[in-house]
């Protein structure tokens, strides 16, 4: 008697804990974030990336951008970095996070991430060989993190967090 209480007190205390573990809320990441700027694998064609060569920005567009970065603010808008370092090479634009559960919003707003190449020799989108400076951008268009890669002359701005 006596072990048949154990064992049904074991057994319950199992159930329990496995009712007890709740599986996380289901996200969703969807909505259309057009930015009228080409996506990665959109430049990654019109390079010479996909017959092996290493992608070289020519020399001019290589000095505006070690040029122009250190004119570069926190805060500044999407355009305002256009204007000092020229069009961005593509862009990674990501629609806000939200649960599955939840009515999806009428109007999508969308971080982004902009990326100038100087220099890159493979197809890996996040290439840590790569020399390149990637801005991110909030949902209401403000730079909030520059970041050189193998850059050294140029040192980053802001931070991973907005």
């Amino acid at each position: 008697m006596l072990r048949t209480r154990i064992i049904i007190l074991f057994v319950a205390v199992i159930c329990g804990g496995l009712a007890a573990q709740i599986s996380p809320p289901a996200v969703v990441v969807h909505g259309n974030c057009e930015t009228g700027l080409p996506n990665y694998r959109q430049w990654f064609q019109k390079t010479g990336l996909p017959q092996g060569e290493t992608y070289l920005a020519p020399d001019k567009r290589k000095q505006q951008i070690l040029n122009g970065f250190p004119k570069i603010k926190l805060q500044m808008s999407l355009e305002e970095v256009e204007k000092v370092l020229g069009q961005p090479d593509f862009s990674a634009p990501l629609p806000a996070a939200r649960l599955a559960t939840s009515q999806e919003p009428a109007e999508v707003a969308c971080s982004n991430q902009i990326a100038y190449i100087v220099k890159k020799s493979s197809e890996n989108m996040a290439d840590t060989s790569d020399l390149a400076v990637y801005f991110l951008f909030t949902r209401n268009g403000k730079m909030y993190w520059a970041v050189p890669q193998n850059l050294p002359e140029l040192r980053q701005l802001g931070s991973p967090t907005p």
